[in-house]
């Protein structure tokens, strides 16, 4: 398999987490457990697409535009930036998931108020709406548009509406308005800025190195690629149309090596695929699952438990709505870290099967955390 990037030193290293170990290191039944690095927001379940992959499709049909109300959405910053336990605190935030974020209309002063508590903020959005939020999108420390073609043709096959050129136009005007402004997006020492989400799936494969030139052509800091999965509540079906065969392998790796040709100081191409087989299946290289330790998504409530400033929580990001790893009927923030490091957060790292979960987005966390952590395999306390 090719490499997949250039310069290792990059935001889709999972090595990073490396630079945790005292934090992980915490993780231990029965004392208290430092608070998540970061927290991720899914300010509402209601998107204006409908992608043939969508992970987050049952929370979005199951909850029915169901959103975090506007006090929650204030409340959030102090919550967080108010989490620590006197040597860690929660230091980042992701907002998108459940559907497409910026269909909240509070969530621009969500951001606002995030980064003036000094938590930084990434958000992963359709890219629709970003002409709205210009200011606010600007002081993140990444945006991240999913695009997932390089043409409108398959853009409107896999995304179900036309919407490309909007998108694009979107994006361009995202980059300039942080150029001219100087803002937090536009500092290319705060990597990755704007990016270009480009998830792989057979109907798009043999677009990678077009989809390259056009992000490099809009302005973005670089394109992010990786392979699609099948979401949670699709495991077991016996065939999915977004299964790759072997043919396609063999000219993602063709695309990737020629989109690496495109990079350049102010533009870098990331191929991740180290969360997978070879052959883009699923790969659980550990026996637990700390991950739900190390992260947590703040939810709109499910249809079972509206009301009024009720939320859900979740500690998986690629099991959304799933009632294993989802703490339901919330009726404060304050009840999430009551949750945190309780026999019950732990009788849910016991009841999680690794050999049923979709592909795991921390994968890398759960490995660092047995073999380094752990079992300290790499003898740490020494350079």
């Amino acid at each position: 398999m090719p490499q997949e990037w250039i310069d290792k030193y990059n935001p889709f290293n999972s090595d990073k987490l490396l630079a945790h170990v005292d934090r992980w290191k915490q993780i231990k039944r029965g004392q208290p457990i430092p608070p998540p690095t970061t927290v991720s927001i899914d300010p509402i379940n209601l998107c204006d697409l409908r992608c043939i992959f969508c992970n987050a499709e049952f929370v979005i049909d199951e909850n029915k535009g169901s959103r975090l109300e506007e006090d929650v959405m204030q409340a959030i910053p102090d919550f967080l930036a108010g989490w620590n336990d006197g040597r860690f605190s929660v230091r980042s935030t992701c907002i998108g998931g459940g559907g497409e974020p910026l269909l909240n209309r509070n969530v621009g002063n969500l951001m606002d108020r995030l980064v003036e508590r000094g938590i930084g903020v990434g958000t992963v959005t359709d890219g629709t709406q970003i002409h709205k939020y210009l200011e606010s999108l600007a002081r993140n420390t990444f945006v991240s548009i999913s695009v997932d073609t390089g043409n409108k043709e398959t853009y409107k096959r896999l995304k179900g509406k036309d919407r490309f050129d909007q998108v694009i136009q979107n994006m361009g005007t995202l980059v300039d308005y942080s150029k001219i402004n100087n803002t937090l997006l536009a500092d290319r020492n705060s990597a990755p800025g704007v990016a270009y989400n480009f998830l792989i799936h057979p109907l798009n494969v043999g677009e990678v190195v077009q989809a390259t030139a056009l992000a490099k052509n809009i302005g973005c800091n670089n394109i992010h690629i990786r392979p699609v999965c099948v979401p949670w509540f699709e495991l077991g079906k016996e065939e999915s149309p977004h299964s790759f065969k072997p043919e396609h392998v063999e000219e993602f790796n063709r695309q990737i090596v020629e989109a690496m040709k495109l990079e350049d100081e102010r533009f870098k191409v990331y191929g991740v695929t180290h969360k997978y087989n070879p052959d883009f299946s699923i790969t659980h290289q550990f026996e637990s699952c700390y991950a739900i330790f190390m992260n947590g998504v703040i939810m709109p409530p499910s249809d079972r438990n509206k009301g009024k400033g009720k939320i859900d929580w979740g500690t998986c990001c690629d099991r959304r709505g799933d009632d294993l790893v989802t703490v339901r009927n919330l009726t404060g923030l304050e009840q999430i870290r009551e949750f945190w490091g309780s026999p019950a957060h732990w009788k849910m790292h016991d009841d999680i099967k690794v050999k049923y979960c979709p592909r795991c987005t921390f994968e890398p966390h759960n490995r660092i955390q047995e073999n380094v952590v752990l079992r300290n395999g790499m003898n740490y306390d020494f350079i």
